[in-house]
């Protein structure tokens, strides 16, 4: 009888695998997070205190109850920015390197299915992200990234089985890091525009016979680029819902990036949603099909948010993420040196204040330049009088943001203040002029210039308020040069200055800006704000400027009440900060 067992094994292995009845729905569910940026635990290194609203090991809690209750059925997906944003994934990158890295190894024991490469994993550049991705047990999908040679930098999909369909999962990332991070990906990546390569990669998934399409993508809904599109020739930073209504053949889009949040909308027959950044949210999103003949024909979706707070951290994922989580601790307590003096960022952007002065001249003098500029990122940073740790440092300069120097001309400096001062929003006339920042622009874009003299005079239009620039006590002339400090992000053009794209370089070592902060307090042993404070610049008339602080205020900057400078106005009650962009 071994002849008839082979003949009929022979047969049922020609047969179709047997499909769901007939118009029976299935309902698969896909869990996301997007912009971790290293919140493992949920825990501020800053601060060195446990938060209960966020963090991965919450999160996985959530996905446990979401597998348990759906059995067989949930995809698990990451649309990026994973590998950098705090001391832990600092340490990770360039301290504690031999081990295994600890935001992949928490997505490993979380069975991950897939994430995509966001704009910041390109950060400490890409030897250190193949590391990273080396021991990653799941793929990672970048429809848009390629090489020199035309063939792709990772993979476009990556399909997976559920409930006997065959579910693919494209990735792509915004082309913005080619600005941002341009030293790190010339000659060895390039992003090209998301809207075609996603439209290719769907095509190739559903050929290799996907049944539903999910796009996870590193890119905001929908606004304007804060790069120049036109002249960098570079796609769109915000895609998403540009994706939905150009590209056939998607059920649903997981999109981050912009740091918000969006439960469920739905474009063009397309689900789209956003879970919150630094894991404080997972999205939920049900797609129900029936099979209809050999066709899966989708009848339904929807999507919801779950809030980390309130959950539990999954005791399994804390033990996996402990060495790492020890790691950062310890690095954020050390002691780089003293002050005797507090020091204040909250006024940063209205005034010109010693601790944002600490910044710049250290970057002026490492770079040896005429100027420099930067950004207050938080108007929470300080020292307190007594040691300086490496984490209130961190909190000063919170990126990883390497130093360059480029050569200007007195119109591109004119031009690159004017384009800061545009921060600044003036509405009315006379008694009823009011004053706020610009809610188009992000605070972070707001750059000041220590080496120069000048004034922003918020009485004239945009485009017209700087006056009395002086460099070394002479009027700038459209023909002078000068040498300028600046991040490689700002040194690209980003944020708006254009104006820099094309800019000599004159300096770049690769020097991590915040290590130079941290070094500069180390050699200084004690830091005094007369070493470095020197008032070069205004905000003027000093009642719009009130106003702005003000607008500050209210928008939660700041999350403790403290006393005004001098000349700014204090408002009667500030808001506790919510530590959420």
């Amino acid at each position: 009888m071994e002849w008839l067992s082979a003949a009929l094994c022979a047969v049922l292995a020609v047969l179709p695998v047997a499909l769901p009845a007939q118009g029976i729905p299935v309902d698969l569910v896909i869990a996301s997070t997007t912009d971790v940026h290293g919140r493992l635990r949920g825990w501020d290194y800053y601060a060195d205190t446990a938060e209960s609203a966020r963090g991965l090991t919450r999160a996985a809690t959530i996905v446990d109850s979401v597998r348990a209750a759906n059995p067989g059925r949930v995809i698990l997906v990451d649309a990026g920015d994973l590998l950098q944003g705090n001391p832990l994934t600092y340490v990770a990158a360039r301290i504690d390197t031999a081990a295994p890295h600890p935001v992949i190894a928490a997505m490993n024991a979380m069975r991950y299915d897939a994430a995509v490469l966001g704009n910041h994993e390109f950060n400490y550049g890409l030897p250190a992200l193949r590391r990273a991705l080396a021991r990653a047990a799941f793929p990672f999908v970048v429809a848009n990234a390629r090489r020199p040679d035309g063939t792709r930098a990772w993979p476009a999909y990556t399909l997976v089985e559920r409930s006997g369909m065959k579910v693919a999962l494209v990735g792509a990332t915004t082309p913005g890091a080619m600005v941002w991070d341009r030293e790190n990906l010339a000659g060895q990546v390039v992003l090209h525009d998301v809207i075609a390569e996603v439209r290719a990669a769907v095509d190739e998934a559903r050929e290799a016979g996907a049944d539903a399409v999910v796009v996870i993508v590193h890119g905001g809904l929908t606004g304007e680029a804060s790069y120049d599109t036109v002249t960098s020739g570079l796609g769109s930073e915000n895609p998403a819902a540009r994706i939905a209504h150009e590209v056939q053949g998607i059920d649903a889009i997981v999109y981050g990036h912009s740091h918000r949040e969006m439960a469920d909308t739905s474009i063009d027959g397309v689900l789209l949603t956003q879970p919150r950044n630094w894991a404080t949210s997972v999205s939920i999103a049900h797609l129900q099909f029936e099979i209809r003949g050999s066709i899966w024909r989708p009848i339904g979706r929807h999507a919801s948010i779950v809030r980390a707070a309130g959950h539990v951290e999954q005791p399994a994922l804390v033990a996996v993420v402990q060495r790492g989580h020890d790691a950062a601790r310890a690095y954020a307590a050390t002691v780089a040196g003293r002050t005797a003096v507090a020091w204040r960022s909250d006024s940063a952007r209205v005034a010109d204040v010693p601790l944002m002065d600490f910044v710049l001249e250290t970057m002026r003098r490492a770079a040896n330049a005429d100027l420099a500029s930067a950004a207050a990122f938080s108007l929470d940073a300080r020292l307190t009088a007594g040691p300086i740790t490496v984490a209130q440092l961190a909190q000063l300069y919170p990126y990883d943001n390497t130093l360059m120097a480029v050569r200007v001309t007195g119109a591109q400096l004119r031009a690159y203040l004017e384009q800061s001062a545009r921060y600044f929003k003036v509405t009315g006339e006379g008694a009823a002029r009011r004053c706020a920042p610009d809610p188009a622009i992000a605070g972070f874009n707001f750059e000041m210039v220590q080496g120069a003299d000048y004034v922003i005079d918020l009485t004239r239009a945009a485009g017209d308020r700087i006056t009395g620039l002086r460099v070394q006590g002479r009027a700038v002339r459209d023909a002078d040069t000068f040498t300028m400090a600046l991040s490689n992000y700002r040194a690209g053009g980003a944020g708006g200055y254009a104006m820099l794209r094309d800019a000599p370089v004159v300096h770049d070592q690769q020097l991590e800006i915040r290590q130079l902060l941290i070094d500069e307090v180390t050699r200084r042993g004690t830091l005094k704000p007369a070493d470095y404070h020197v008032r070069n610049w205004s905000v003027i008339p000093a009642s719009l400027a009130a106003q702005a602080y003000d607008a500050m205020t209210r928008a939660g900057d700041f999350d403790a009440v403290r006393p005004a400078p001098p000349g700014v106005r204090a408002p009667a009650q500030r808001p506790n900060s919510t530590n959420i962009p």
